[in-house]
């Protein structure tokens, strides 16, 4: 049989079950079967949405989803890894089928439980549809009461399915420490076809088989003769003769319906089934979809993290560290309570960080020396790297501190909240701590306005919604559903933010999620709700350069993609208006330009401080 594998080289075991009691029940096959093949098992939930309603409104569904898995316990004991995933969709096959392929699933396992005496077809969606058109091997067993097996059933016939139902009967007797009979019954009627039951007779030498029993009356009739000496029956099945909707021929629906016993389906992808799953797979793609799906699987509530003691459960799981640096430019109002905050809760209480620097921009008010009495490590990014220059602006002291920062994973947090919680650090972890699939988490939260000694209920956020979101929109549309592309709070991966490069001032956050969109797929990416977030307003004057300076940045990276020259020296000057003191009006010329710092894993010192390899000349700056 050819064995479908990740791009990760590991077999993959795709079980779609949300209830945590099913769960248990079909973990202990899903395993035994992914150990099999030295694979995993990846346990999928379907989030259903009705059709005609955007699949983003599954969001609350995928928490409950994810409630649920919280509440598994040992999913490892086996010692196959076991990991969890949903999935949004309109439709139950639809996500089953959509996440074998994201997963280069090697098998689906499916768990059936019904009324054997019904006259109606034993099956239905996702079942039906999966065995009649398999997106890869496919594994359907009847839930029964969890008796230990003694002997398993394996008939064959030396169809197309006989290798999967061999490799299925050896993996779940080897689980169950049961012995093998195989079982090949000829058709009385039919010549028997002795080239097929003599290549048969290599089964007498496979593992646990003890019996070898031949039959010379109707399969149906063998089967069911010793199927009361077997607590398990293995049977490959094919479709009905003249019927395209019945997954079952009339021998596995007779099984189904008198054997007491545990009854396996198989069915082995067939390539008119893996063309047929492309073909659904292709219309899957649709962007809007696409958009939607992301939007209510990858994105997370900052209550869902409020478990600090679970959460360093999984810090600890997974060995890592954390640091967070702290940006700032005459932040003393703020960074006091900050910092007290965080220390109190994030390193004290609970030491979910490992690290907590400030990165400074060259205050001249007391911040770095609030931060300095707090014990906290100050530096100033000017300082840092010195022989490659300084820019002004948030982007340079972020990449800057790339190279002071020990973490696996790095946090940043802007430093003008008036409201600040550590949700707003811890939120951006979670999802990172809980998925590791994913490399970069960023915050978005409600913004109200303030003018004067009044705030408003919204109206923040004034760039993110007429320059940045609409720029995405047009070209970036995989990006549509990320809520406040500019937030100041997010989290990535070392190994995913080394590699990227760096916009010195406004347009940071733009280009990393274009770049990190582009190096590693929407599904890396997540946002995280973190409620509500008081801050410094900017003057109009203020956010016209930061759309201007966005505006560049998203054109630049569209000239790299389409190699089109777009931007001009002129188009990195503009014309502010100011007004006089007389009332009249005059135009200021001003530079607007966010120079681009390469990766940092190119540059050399950084290389050598993190003990990487030498691989090829760094790339030259943009």
């Amino acid at each position: 049989m050819t064995q479908i594998h990740n791009g990760n080289g590991d077999f993959v075991v795709l079980m779609p079950a949300r209830d945590p009691d099913k769960v248990q029940v079909l973990l202990p096959t899903a395993a035994a079967l992914a150990h099999h093949h030295n694979g995993r098992v990846i346990i999928l939930g379907i989030a259903q949405v009705p059709e005609g309603q955007p699949l983003s409104d599954g969001m609350l569904e995928t928490r409950r989803i994810r409630a649920g898995y919280d509440t598994l316990r040992d999913l490892n004991a086996s010692g196959v890894p076991v990991s969890t995933m949903i999935m949004v969709a309109h439709d139950l096959t639809e996500g089953i089928r959509t996440a074998a392929k994201e997963q280069a699933a090697g098998m689906i396992l499916l768990g059936w439980q019904a009324d054997q005496s019904s006259s109606e077809r034993l099956f239905g969606p996702p079942i039906d549809t999966l065995l009649r058109e398999p997106p890869c091997d496919v594994v359907v067993i009847r839930l029964q009461d969890g008796e230990r097996w003694r002997r398993v059933l394996l008939p064959v016939r030396g169809g197309p399915h006989t290798p999967l139902a061999c490799e299925v009967a050896l993996a779940l007797a080897e689980q169950h420490e049961a012995a093998i009979s195989v079982l090949y019954a000829a058709n009385p009627r039919m010549p028997d076809n002795v080239a097929v039951r003599e290549s048969l007779q290599a089964l007498r030498t496979m593992p646990r088989v003890t019996r070898w029993l031949e039959r010379t009356i109707p399969a149906e009739q063998a089967i069911l003769s010793e199927a009361p000496d077997h607590q398990a029956i293995v049977l490959g099945v094919t479709g009905r003769q003249g019927d395209p909707e019945a997954p079952l021929g009339p021998l596995a629906d007779r099984i189904l319906r008198h054997a007491d016993s545990t009854v396996v389906l198989v069915r082995h992808r067939m390539a008119q089934a893996e063309e047929r799953a492309q073909q659904i797979w292709q219309q899957h793609r649709d962007l809007s979809a696409t958009v939607d799906r992301w939007f209510a699987e990858n994105t997370f509530s900052s209550s869902e993290f409020e478990d600090l003691q679970r959460l360093l459960a999984l810090k600890q799981q997974q060995g890592v560290t954390i640091s967070l640096a702290l940006p700032t430019l005459n932040e003393e109002e703020t960074i006091g309570p900050i910092i007290e905050q965080l220390q109190a809760q994030l390193v004290t209480n609970t030491p979910i960080l490992d690290e907590l620097v400030l990165i400074d921009s060259g205050s001249d008010d007391r911040t770095r020396e609030i931060a300095a009495s707090l014990g906290v490590p100050v530096y100033v990014h000017q300082e840092i790297l010195p022989q490659y220059g300084s820019f002004v602006g948030k982007g340079e002291a972020l990449w800057k501190s790339l190279y002071v920062l020990n973490g696996d994973l790095i946090a940043w947090c802007d430093t003008d909240i008036k409201n600040f919680h550590p949700r707003f650090v811890f939120g951006v972890l979670g999802p990172l701590l809980r998925d590791r699939r994913l490399v970069y988490s960023k915050g978005f939260y409600r913004r109200p306005l303030q003018f004067g000694d009044q705030l408003t209920a919204s109206g923040g956020g004034r760039v993110t919604e007429l320059t940045a979101r609409p720029l995405l929109n047009l070209f970036y549309p995989e990006l549509s559903g990320m809520l406040q592309p500019l937030s100041g709070e997010y989290a990535g991966r070392r190994t995913a933010l080394e590699q990227i490069p760096f916009f010195t001032g406004y347009g940071v956050e733009t280009g990393m999620l274009i770049d990190l969109l582009e190096q590693y797929g929407l599904g890396a990416l997540a946002q995280v709700d973190l409620l509500e977030r008081v801050h410094r307003n900017q003057t109009l004057v203020s956010l016209s350069k930061m759309a201007f300076a966005i505006t560049q940045v998203v054109i630049q990276r569209m000239e790299q993609r389409q190699r089109v020259s777009l931007l001009e020296p002129v188009n990195q000057t503009m014309k502010l208006i100011t007004q006089r003191d007389d009332g009249g009006f005059h135009l200021e010329l001003r530079e607007i330009r966010d120079h681009e710092r390469p990766a940092m894993v190119d540059i050399p010192e950084y290389r050598r401080l993190r003990g990487i390899e030498s691989e090829a000349e760094p790339r030259q700056e943009g």
